[in-house]
């Protein structure tokens, strides 16, 4: 589905799940190579900025999260910028993007703003809003660490063990995603100041300031889940060994009783076995046994 909206003096293409008509139509209208073009429906496995002498090609990935595999996952977004149009060309929707088509489209404010200016100043803004969003997406990555680290000191450290595994592997992926486009980004930076003019070159720098706080963050939060880890590993551990301690003990208690009770079990003849008052001396016996061993335990710190 192709959509398009004209500026003052830019034109935004924006094209959904892309068929051969839309193929065809940017061949018509402007020319690009057919590797290029080829690209535009064929998923890539990488990002990338190329430079053509009247376009710039670019291949950015953004980070979508899934609620409901509570995982996060690549979505590729493809642009092409000429000198008076910029052409966005993805799969799946990208919320932000969708964000600043819509509101060029409905609101005349938003569109002078976005589109009053060349297509440089035109990709910064949608590199800029995508990116923060970024940094929005980030926020969930937070609040389920800080979630994390309290459920973990409300003694339910077992629960947390997926928790934290699934946390991890967001953040893993996350990483994964965003980290390649650092290289991206410094091409930009470089091949749009070429093609556009040292105008944009402090704005091209913005968007890699962006960048540079969502690696950061992330690294943060990389460092944050493997110690909130240990920490779990460490108090369920603990919880563990208290409970073996406590059954360790018992045993010990029980131990000497289910000995004299087995040795005063055999059938055979036994002192105090006849006595009517045989089974209450024996008894007592016991009784004073675990007493004297839950002292001794308790004396030693054991209980």
């Amino acid at each position: 589905m192709r959509s398009v909206i004209k500026g003052s003096k830019v034109k935004w293409i924006d094209i959904k799940n892309p068929t051969k008509k839309d193929i065809d139509y940017l061949k018509k209208e402007f020319n690009f190579h057919p590797l290029v073009l080829e690209e535009l429906i064929i998923p890539s496995y990488r990002s990338k900025v190329e430079s053509y002498p009247s376009y710039l090609f670019m291949i950015f990935y953004y980070p979508v999260y899934n609620k409901e595999r509570r995982e996060t996952r690549a979505k590729e977004l493809d642009i092409i910028i000429t000198k008076d149009a910029v052409i966005t060309n993805h799969s799946y929707s990208i919320l932000p993007l969708q964000k600043i088509f819509n509101r060029c489209k409905d609101y005349p404010r938003a569109k002078k703003r976005y589109m009053g200016q060349d297509s440089g100043h035109l990709l910064y803004h949608i590199l800029n809003i995508i990116w923060k969003s970024c940094l929005t997406k980030l926020v969930r990555i937070d609040q389920r660490l800080d979630g994390i680290e309290k459920e973990m000191f409300a003694e339910k450290e077992k629960e947390m063990v997926l928790e934290i595994s699934l946390v991890k592997t967001d953040i893993i992926n996350f990483w994964r995603i965003i980290e390649p486009q650092k290289r991206i980004l410094e091409s930009l930076s470089e091949e749009g100041t070429r093609f556009f003019g040292e105008t944009l070159f402090h704005y091209f720098s913005d968007i890699s300031g962006t960048f540079e706080q969502i690696l950061n963050a992330l690294q943060t939060y990389k460092e944050t889940v493997l110690a909130l880890e240990d920490t779990n590993q460490s108090l369920l551990s603990t919880k563990i060994n208290e409970i073996i301690k406590v059954l360790t003990v018992f045993s010990a208690i029980f131990l000497p009783l289910t000995l004299i009770a087995s040795i005063w079990g055999m059938n055979i003849p036994m002192p105090l076995t006849k006595s009517v008052s045989g089974f209450w001396i024996i008894s007592g016996v016991m009784i004073i046994l675990v007493g004297f061993m839950i002292i001794f335990f308790h004396k030693k710190k054991w209980l």
